[in-house]
């Protein structure tokens, strides 16, 4: 729906630069935050590259994880063990990193 109307109010220099502040933070324009706030939403801090790769990685050891589970379901031990052995030495890789 395309936003036609429009809603002025004052503020301080200093309520402005926390808005902006916060509005930087979640990745919105001012008037995004403003209106996402208002309307009772409440707005997330956008994520850092840090965060989105941590994001990333963790989401790939809980696909492996999930494999494992339905590979024990079916029986197929030769399977568990490829995807164990491949999910250590990624986790592995991961951990080597942070030292």
């Amino acid at each position: 729906m395309k936003k036609t109307k429009k809603i002025e109010f004052r503020l301080t220099l200093t309520e402005l630069k926390i808005i902006q502040n916060k509005a930087s933070k979640c990745g919105y324009s001012i008037s995004e935050f403003v209106r996402e706030t208002s309307l009772g939403y409440e707005p997330k801090n956008k994520l850092t590259p840090d965060e989105i790769a941590v994001f990333n990685i963790l989401t790939t050891y809980a696909n492996n994880f999930k494999n494992l589970s339905n590979l024990f379901k079916l029986g197929d031990t030769t399977g568990v063990k490829e995807l164990c052995v491949e999910t250590v030495q990624e986790i592995r890789f991961h951990l080597n990193k942070l030292r």
